[in-house]
């Protein structure tokens, strides 16, 4: 296991990031969507469910890096890229009502509906951040410091 550890390069390491990121952000939106102002509404699972298939595949390529070609691992990236701005954008259309009411309209802004929308900015950033670090570990090279 040590050696495996050893072996990984800094690619690796920033996918690592980026699933660890992808989940923190999965967590703030499930956490946004089931408590404060939008508790009690239904819950869109596309976010949940791409995040997890996200941070699936970017275990899957770390994994099987060294042992399938580099063209398998850039199209792995390029689906986790689709997934992750998918759920992002699922996660900001679900709040745009929130903004609208917070920001535009006198009268409808709330402090429930004020930490709504703190949550969703943070969990938002995460995403993009997620997404950032999967479109960087693209042009990095192999995962393996052997392949490099």
């Amino acid at each position: 296991m040590l050696n495996w550890v050893k072996k990984q390069g800094a690619a690796a390491w920033v996918a690592c990031a980026a699933a660890v990121l992808a989940l923190v952000a999965m967590i703030i939106y499930i956490a946004n969507s089931t408590t404060g102002y939008l508790a009690g509404r239904g819950m869109n699972a596309i976010p949940v469910v791409f995040s997890i298939l996200s941070i699936l595949l970017l275990a899957a390529a770390i994994a099987a890096s060294g042992k399938v070609s580099r063209y398998v691992i850039d199209a792995i990236l390029l689906i986790v890229t689709v997934l992750l701005a998918v759920s992002l954008a699922v996660f900001i259309a679900g709040r745009t009502d929130v903004a609208g009411d917070q920001w535009f309209i006198p009268g409808m802004d709330t402090e429930a509906k004020g930490a709504c929308l703190n949550g969703a900015i943070v969990g938002v950033i995460f995403y993009g951040i997620s997404i950032l670090a999967v479109l960087v570990t693209g042009f990095m090279g192999s995962f393996n410091k052997e392949n490099a």
